[in-house]
């Protein structure tokens, strides 16, 4: 959505602040300006001249927001609340420029997969001049500030990337299917574990992996920072690199690398003579893997796991793509697990990517919410589909002294399948 095309799109809120009831961050600051009733009139006072766009007030309020959706989907008027934000956000750049340090990471580091790639792979070197071990294992802490809360439990880049550690194409005797599957960075640099409980649960289901050494980020953290030309870039590359491969289906293991496939590129390419089309067929052919494996079912026997199992729906997979059921399908088919449902599962974690790095003290107050809900439904696993959530998750629950171990998906279908990790 262009600034130019906003207009129409405000005056379409009828101001009846249904948006407030499940507003995350008004639920912590209770303030107007902070929820998707008070942004949209901000934004129309900026359209009418009433409000400077370059003032840091602006700016400020259009970043309180975790893009988790959860006001669209209860908008009475269907007001395009995220594309209000994300156009708002993509103005402020054009007008004010990035950041020094957003440019540096997304125009020349994300625009660039080999240096990319170089840097990421370097990290496990001199992360530890930064990062401490956290007590217990359950992380590294930072020995700085550098951006990051000092209390800020992290996952440390991995000395050996997903994509080092398989072949690009995992074969099955007679397959099923074969899929295609989009790492994401996350899971790349950062939990390679579940991309290897992927293909493993994957092989063992008769469906054989194709995983493209070429791939690179699916550009959702500079889209969502208004850094449209290089999300534009990174759309394209994914686009590329997928489009011509003889596969069933594109497999997602990230809520939000899936909601880019599958949403953000059609928006980004819509114009684009020779992509357009291409980022629809790519956008049709993608799923999560909760929901592929879903579908094609699991025929493989699992040996069982005698535990008691939560899920979290990631906001970029429930509410983006629509993919709340298949998860509780396959985890309601482990032998031996027991299932009990948070009192919110949808509730937003409070993570969304540079939201918790920008605004650590309030994504800490919003996870609260999520944490206590965990405690209170008494079980050792939390299982989600979004590498991101599980990283905040984790944080949370270290700060307040919750036991549990949190996993992917693809992770507890693994042990299930007495994969141990």
């Amino acid at each position: 959505m262009q600034w130019s095309d906003l207009e129409r799109e405000v005056i379409r809120c009828i101001k009846c602040g249904a948006c407030q009831s499940v507003c995350p961050v008004f639920r912590e600051l209770g303030a107007e300006s902070t929820v998707a009733r008070g942004k949209v009139n901000l934004i129309r006072a900026v359209i009418r001249g009433d409000v400077d766009a370059a003032g840091a007030g602006f700016e400020e309020r259009m970043s309180w927001c975790l893009m988790c959706k959860a006001c669209q989907e209860n908008c009475p008027s269907g007001v395009k609340l995220d594309q209000l934000i994300l156009a708002a956000r993509r103005k402020l750049a054009e007008d004010k420029g990035l950041p020094l340090l957003k440019k540096l990471i997304f125009r020349l580091g994300l625009r660039n997969r080999r240096l990319f790639d170089f840097g990421m792979r370097m990290g496990p070197m001199f992360q530890g001049l930064l990062l401490r071990p956290a007590p217990g294992g359950k992380g590294m802490l930072p020995r700085l500030p550098m951006g990051l809360d000092m209390r800020r439990l992290v996952s440390p880049v991995d000395a050996r990337p997903f994509r080092s550690r398989v072949p690009a194409r995992v074969d099955v005797a007679e397959p099923r299917k074969t899929v295609a599957f989009f790492t994401g960075c996350m899971i790349n640099y950062i939990y390679p574990q579940i991309g290897e409980a992927v293909v493993e649960v994957l092989k063992r289901n008769g469906i054989a992996v194709i995983i493209p050494a070429g791939q690179h980020c699916c550009g959702t953290p500079v889209y969502v920072n208004g850094d449209v030309p290089t999300a534009v870039e990174l759309a394209r590359a994914t686009v590329d690199t997928f489009a011509g491969l003889e596969a069933d289906a594109v497999i997602t293991a990230c809520g939000s690398c899936g909601a880019a496939l599958r949403k953000e590129y059609a928006a980004l390419l819509a114009g684009e003579p020779g992509y357009a089309a291409k980022a629809a067929a790519l956008a049709a052919k993608t799923k999560d893997f909760a929901e592929f494996l879903a579908e094609e079912g699991l025929t493989a026997e699992m040996q069982g796991l005698a535990a008691t199992a939560t899920y979290h729906d990631s906001c970029h997979l429930a509410r983006s793509q629509g993919v709340r059921r298949q998860p509780r399908e396959l985890i309601a088919g482990v032998p031996g697990l027991t299932f009990k449902e948070l009192k919110a599962p949808a509730r937003c974690c409070g993570a969304a990517g540079s939201f918790s790095l920008a605004h650590y003290e309030l994504s800490r107050r919003i996870n609260d919410h999520k944490v206590d809900d965990i405690a209170a439904s008494g079980a050792e696993l939390v299982v989600t589909g979004c590498p991101m959530c599980m990283m905040h998750i984790r944080d949370g629950m270290n700060q307040r002294g919750v036991a549990g171990e949190v996993l992917h998906t693809a992770e507890l279908l693994a042990r299930a399948y007495g994969v141990e990790k």
